[in-house]
């Protein structure tokens, strides 16, 4: 194994040009991913470099690639994320988790038309706790709903399905604020589970029907008895939404969402071996009570796995919904705070500047000169190595 901290920077530098001679029609969003991993922490997207204005000491760090995808440089943005959406979190009030996922039969489907289907998923699902939570029987109500798409089985296997935090309260047509009044989950699985199918499934045969789907993967499904076949199949399955169990308090709510948010299909803490043809992997196998195993495969192979997973250019992993919809999100938490005469938190972090979240998160000062306490300096970012002053040359080795 390599001794670097970044071992899949590593299989992507290793394995990738073999990987793209049998794949050369790959898609650009898919290039640019695997570009941005390979030169991610290099330098060879340049440094940041500080001065000390007092005493001269030197600082500097390779840059990031800052890619969504890249699961080397994530960790800053995954913790900006939970600590702007804890500001919109509503005390006291019950938080649930509720994993919504689709049959695996219509994987190839979705591989053939991410942008497409994957949107249906989240417009599915969030029409459908809406329609239940309006209903007064359940909530009599809009709550505040936060949407995660994750694509990944721990196997690196491709499994669309969609984790959701869904507020125990929300707020009435007529402007009021109520919580449900029901122990555990206030929505009954079965009725979302049958709801949720129709709308999907019924969405999926008007593309259809207007020709809009990309059948290069499925191509006996251009058989309209076939077709036919195919959506009866999947109208007799069971759509079970997983309903994990209650958050206990906000904060966990969020720090719980916030590991799908940023995180990409799997971690370099993951990596066990890599050799001259292979990698090694651990994942948790659910089907067999979670228990840890090893996965081996091509180099090559193992890329292919990883891309599966790159969402297409623009496509939000994350979607708010309910009385966090963006386009009333404030208005709506100011309102739901006077109600309960409550102090509407404010969102501090959603414009700060790097030393700042690195200041809030780690308690770090990078404007502080680790030396003498003076004000360091820091140089436009990204100077290439040819570009660094002479007394930062016997560091270079010691950053990437």
């Amino acid at each position: 194994m390599t001794s670097t901290d970044y071992p899949i920077r590593d299989i992507f530098r290793r394995f990738y040009p073999e990987y793209l001679k049998l794949h050369p029609s790959l898609a650009e969003e898919k290039r640019k991913t695997a570009d941005s991993i390979m030169r991610c922490k290099t330098g060879e997207l340049g440094y940041n470099v500080s001065i000390c204005e007092d005493c001269g000491f030197p600082m500097i760090h390779a840059v990031s690639c800052n890619n969504r995808s890249c699961p080397c440089c994530q960790t800053p943005l995954e913790k900006k994320w939970e600590l702007e959406r804890n500001t919109e979190l509503i005390r006291a009030i019950a938080y649930f988790h509720v994993v919504f996922t689709i049959p695996h039969e219509l994987n190839l489907l979705i591989i053939a038309n991410p942008k497409k289907l994957l949107a249906l998923l989240f417009k599915c699902v969030q029409e459908t706790l809406l329609s239940l939570c309006e209903d007064k029987k359940f909530l009599g109500a809009k709550p505040g709903i936060i949407s995660v798409l994750h694509t990944w089985g721990q196997n690196l296997s491709f499994h669309p399905h969609i984790h959701v935090c869904i507020s125990g309260g929300g707020l009435t047509s007529a402007g009021q604020f109520v919580e449900t009044k029901h122990k555990g989950f206030f929505l009954p699985t079965a009725v979302m589970a049958s709801l949720f199918r129709g709308k999907y499934l019924g969405e999926l045969k008007k593309l259809y029907e207007k020709g809009q789907l990309d059948l290069s993967l499925t191509r006996d499904l251009e058989d309209i008895f076939k077709w036919k076949a195919f959506i009866n199949c999947l109208y007799q399955k069971k759509w079970i939404p997983f309903i994990k169990e209650t958050f206990n308090g906000r904060g966990n709510a969020i720090r719980y969402l916030a590991r799908y948010s940023y995180r990409t299909a799997i971690a370099n803490s993951r990596i066990e071996k890599i050799t001259e043809t292979h990698v090694t992997f651990q994942y948790k196998d659910y089907a067999d009570g979670g228990k840890e195993k090893h996965l081996t495969v091509k180099g090559r192979n193992f890329i292919g796995m990883f891309l599966q997973h790159i969402l297409p250019k623009g496509f939000n992993r994350v979607r708010f919904s309910g009385y966090l919809s963006n386009a009333g999100k404030t208005r709506n938490l100011k309102l739901i705070h006077s109600l309960r005469n409550t102090v509407c938190p404010e969102n501090t972090y959603r414009n700060m500047k790097i030393a700042e979240l690195i200041l809030a998160l780690y308690g770090k000062d990078i404007c502080t000169c680790p030396e003498c306490s003076g004000h360091m300096i820091r140089l436009p970012r990204g100077m290439p190595a040819s570009m660094l002053p002479p007394q930062f040359t016997e560091q270079l080795s010691a950053v990437c």
